[in-house]
C-alpha cells in the first residue's frame, strides 16, 4: 500500500476532523455531525454498513473498510468519480411522468441547487479526506459536480452524488457539461427516457459522451 493510501485509510479510521490551514482560513468549517465533518459522516455510515458484511466468511471487515475508503483514482486522460465513494445518485421526486413540471421547466433546477457554502464545505471535506488529484487540496482546482445532473434528475444534496471533479485535466467538467445539457434536451423532447439519460452519468459519462455528443475533444 503506498503512503498516501496508508494516510487516508488511517484518516477514515481516526475519523478525525481536518483543520483549517492558513492558506484557507476564509473558508468556512465543514458541517459537524456528532464531532465528523458532513463528508467522514457519510462515509463513515458507508464505511460501517459494507464491514458488516461477511460473505462465506472470505470478506472480512479490514479489507472492505480498505476497498471502500480508497483514495479516488484521477488521471489527465479523464475525470471519472470514484464509484466506491461516490457511485452517484438520482432524485425520487423527479419521475418520467412528472419531467414536463419539474426538470423541463426553465429555471427549476435552481430551485432545488444546494447553496456554495454546503458545496464547498462538503468539497474541502472530501479533498482532505483523500478524494483528489495528486495531493493536489485548493478548492479552485475543482468543481464539486452532481455525478448525476440536476437537469435529469440527479440527488441536489446527497454525498454521493457530489465529488470534486478536477477543473485541469483532458475531460474536465466543462466537458462532461456538454454531455448534461444534450442528454437534458433528449430526455424533454421525448428521444431519451428520463432512466436511460441517468444510466449514461451511474456508469461512464465518458462512454456517454461518445454515445450521443461524438468524439472526445
Amino acid at each position: 500500500m503506498s503512503p498516501k493510501s496508508v494516510k487516508f485509510v488511517k484518516s477514515v479510521k481516526s475519523v478525525k476532523s481536518v483543520k483549517f490551514g492558513a492558506t484557507l482560513s476564509s473558508f468556512p468549517r465543514p458541517i459537524r455531525q456528532e464531532g465528523r465533518s458532513l463528508w467522514e459522516s457519510s462515509l463513515a455510515k458507508r464505511t460501517s454498513k459494507s464491514s458488516a458484511l461477511i460473505v462465506s466468511g472470505l470478506l472480512v471487515a479490514a479489507t472492505v473498510g480498505l476497498a471502500a475508503c480508497g483514495a479516488a483514482t484521477y488521471t489527465e486522460a479523464g475525470g471519472l468519480p470514484n464509484k466506491m465513494l461516490t457511485p452517484g445518485a438520482i432524485n425520487p421526486a423527479v419521475t418520467q411522468t412528472n419531467i414536463k413540471s419539474t426538470i423541463c421547466v426553465i429555471g427549476w433546477t435552481a430551485t432545488v441547487r444546494p447553496p456554495a457554502t454546503y458545496t464547498n464545505q462538503l468539497k474541502y471535506s472530501q479533498l482532505h479526506s483523500g478524494y483528489n488529484l495528486g495531493g493536489d487540496l485548493n478548492l479552485r482546482d475543482y468543481e464539486e459536480d452532481h455525478i448525476v445532473p440536476l437537469e435529469i434528475g440527479g440527488n441536489p444534496t446527497s454525498t454521493l452524488n457530489l465529488f470534486p471533479q478536477p477543473r485541469n485535466i483532458k475531460y474536465s467538467s466543462y466537458v462532461k457539461d456538454q454531455l448534461e445539457n444534450q442528454m437534458h434536451q433528449l430526455v424533454c423532447s421525448g428521444r431519451v427516457s428520463l432512466k436511460t439519460a441517468q444510466s449514461v452519468f451511474l456508469t461512464n459519462w465518458e462512454k456517454g459522451y461518445v454515445k450521443y455528443v461524438g468524439r472526445l475533444p
